[in-house]
């Protein structure tokens, strides 16, 4: 429907290489997820997730194409999941290593901590001081989050739409 009707929308594919328990690939013969919208129409690409940069110019794009009138867009963000699927899920079909080795090697948040420091953007205080202030603003909003009152059962439906109202139980 967003290609019919040629929507300015980015759809974002956050692809972390594993369902809950099982690799990409070897659960789908076709792995490249953005290339499922040829099939209606919708362009879109591959970018590497670990690479913020490359994120970023990925982002522009798309959002480039929905501007000039062109429909939607599909970016396949390919990144790596460090944990398990869900508290319950051990991640016993990795290893160890491979995880290491993707945390020690691609971690996104490192590759630009090094790219900003290398390119004297920042001093290792700068990042200190802008990690700090990330922890007060998620510690806060979770506080915000802890304190604030349930809504109110109407506010489930608001902001859905629908053919016809819900029906009462």
């Amino acid at each position: 429907m967003a290609q019919l009707w040629e929507l300015p929308v980015v759809f974002v594919i956050e692809n972390n290489q594993y369902a809950m328990g099982t690799s990409v690939q070897r659960s789908t013969k076709s792995p490249s997820l953005w290339e499922r919208g040829a099939a209606y129409g919708i362009k879109g690409e591959e970018v590497d997730g670990m690479d913020v940069l490359a994120v970023k110019e990925a982002g522009e794009r798309a959002v480039a194409h929905c501007r000039e009138g062109k429909g939607p867009y599909i970016l396949e963000i390919k990144t790596y999941r460090y944990r398990g699927h869900s508290m319950s899920d051990p991640a016993k079909y990795r290893s160890r290593e491979e995880v290491q080795k993707m945390r020690e090697e691609r971690d996104p948040i490192e590759q630009i901590r090094q790219v900003l420091l290398s390119g004297q953007h920042a001093t290792e205080d700068d990042l200190k001081a802008i990690d700090k202030e990330i922890k007060e603003i998620v510690n806060e909003s979770a506080e915000f989050s802890k304190e604030s009152p349930e809504p109110a059962l109407e506010e489930l439906w608001t902001d859905i739409y629908a053919d016809e109202a819900p029906q009462e139980a």
